[in-house]
């Protein structure tokens, strides 16, 4: 009788151990869901931003002596994913309000698979990118510039919760910056300037 009593506690014993466990169990998993769920939210969210242009250089000043040209940087905001860097497509053109148009700028305006050797831009690994004029004539130029992006999911997110995160944003759709101005007025600078003249008695 008392053995059996023994082996009764010990059952007891380890069932509750084993509830335990499971309860320990069920309750990391729910933990587990809610990190999963609020990560896929955030980046959700991240993806219903619109994505914006940033030129921090709205205006400049060229001096048409120079050797090289003028480098205006343009950095994206609001990409998610390192393919959505890799694929950001640029486009500039002269803007509507500009009262000249640099010599020799092509009909519709540059990319970075379209350009002249004056005129054209550079595409760095991180998105962000550089337009690169070299003017020939004085003239104050505006120029309006954006870019276009298919919205591309993660690649370090497993296929699974990939499929989650299309629920919550749909399929894969391009995205487009509101368009930015700025403007460089190219123009001579230096030249020879006039030395006062002391006369001493």
């Amino acid at each position: 009788m008392k053995k059996n009593m023994v082996y009764f506690v010990l059952y007891i014993v380890l069932i509750s151990e084993l509830l335990m466990v499971i309860v320990e169990r069920d309750d990391l998993l729910e933990q587990e869901e809610q990190v999963r769920d609020k990560m896929l939210t955030t980046i959700a969210e991240s993806y219903k931003k619109p994505v914006l242009l940033n030129i921090p250089e709205l205006f400049s000043v060229y001096d048409l002596k120079s050797k090289e040209p003028k480098k205006i940087v343009m950095t994206p905001l609001g990409l998610v994913s390192d393919t959505e860097k890799k694929n950001i497509q640029y486009f500039i053109d002269v803007a509507k309000s500009s009262k000249k148009t640099p010599p020799n700028w092509p009909e519709n305006g540059i990319t970075v698979q379209k350009h002249t050797k004056n005129y054209f831009i550079e595409k760095n690994p991180d998105g962000s990118a550089i337009f690169n004029a070299k003017f020939t004539s004085p003239g104050k130029y505006t120029f309006t510039a954006y870019f276009k992006v298919k919205r591309a999911l993660p690649d370090y997110l497993p296929d699974f919760l990939k499929e989650e995160l299309k629920k919550q944003i749909g399929e894969h759709i391009v995205a487009q910056s509101p368009p930015v101005e700025f403007t460089i007025q190219a123009k001579r600078m230096g030249g020879v300037q006039k030395k006062e003249v002391e006369f001493s008695f």
